[in-house]
């Protein structure tokens, strides 16, 4: 019953408001889009309710009681601070400001975000950026980011997901390992070499030539939660690793890595997803969208 009761109360201050701004039923029924006779028989059941008298009614004046300007006077603090709230979130929604909540894998951002990343903060100065790394995915239901980049489908249905590209690793060793080990003609060779394995994909390497799939179980030499830490050691020649050929191009064409088994695709083929919690987005945090997605698109 009091929550009614407040509820009601509500209702009738911006009456109340108004009718004492305009010193007149009239002019405030007017003002408010409602009828006079509506309007008067609310403020009559609002001083009923409190059982106070509001207002001073004659033929010509409208006036405040001490009461009702007791009431007013506080209930104008309280509309203003609720306008002050309503402005907030509007202008929140509205304006390219505040901050975005951004969580990634670190090789993410190593091997393919850190240019967009910058781009956005030349572009948007006044938006801030907190990123966070995590080696593990987060769920966004519950998750305190506004955006994440996510690989792999298992994602949510209920969430907003736009993929991004498709990463698809191959094999690659150093000259310097080929020097200690023959170059390998079969996924099975790899068995007789020491190799380096991204902790998250694990020691399943299931690999395809597009008329036949095997799966490659490894005894890793070296295992790592970071991309730049397996391309690292690869690169100083302590095992085989699966990189994306982006990512394996510029050393590849400096001499300083070796495809093994061209034919061959290392597996592991994934989607990158930028993945949000909701399609209602604050301007930022659609900027930011915006921003990404026009990086990556065909």
């Amino acid at each position: 019953m009091v929550g009614i009761i407040v509820q009601d109360f509500l209702n009738d201050v911006p009456l109340l408001v108004e009718v004492a701004r305009q010193k007149s039923f009239s002019k405030a029924a007017e003002a408010l889009g409602i009828g006079v006779s509506t309007l008067s028989r609310r403020i009559k059941l609002l001083e009923k309710r409190m059982g106070v008298l509001l207002f001073y009614r004659d033929t010509r004046n409208v006036e405040l009681t001490d009461n009702g300007a007791y009431l007013l006077d506080r209930c104008g603090f309280v509309l203003e601070e609720v306008q002050k709230a309503y402005d907030s979130v509007v202008l929140n929604m509205q304006k390219p400001s505040g901050l975005v909540r951004v969580c990634m894998f670190l090789d993410l951002y190593d091997g393919l975000l850190k240019k967009v990343l910058l781009d956005f903060a030349a572009r948007w100065p006044d938006i801030s950026l907190e990123l966070t790394f995590q080696d593990h995915p987060v769920d966004m239901r519950t998750a305190p980011f506004d955006v994440a980049f996510v690989t792999g489908n298992a994602i949510a249905p209920a969430l907003v997901t736009r993929k991004l590209l498709t990463i698809e690793p191959f094999l690659y060793a150093s000259p310097l390992l080929l020097e200690r080990y023959p170059m390998p003609r079969d996924p099975d060779d790899l068995h007789r070499m020491p190799c380096i394995v991204l902790q998250r994909f694990g020691g399943r390497w299931p690999m395809h030539n597009g008329s036949r799939q095997v799966t490659v179980d490894v005894v890793p030499r070296y295992s790592f939660s970071s991309v730049e830490m397996c391309r690292d050691f690869l690169l100083a020649g302590h095992g085989v690793a699966l990189l994306r050929k982006e990512r394996a191009r510029p050393d590849e064409k400096a001499g300083r890595l070796v495809r093994l088994l061209p034919d061959w695709s290392g597996g592991f083929v994934h989607d990158v997803n930028l993945v949000m919690g909701s399609r209602q987005l604050p301007m930022r945090v659609r900027l930011f969208v915006d921003h990404v997605l026009a990086q990556f698109a065909p």
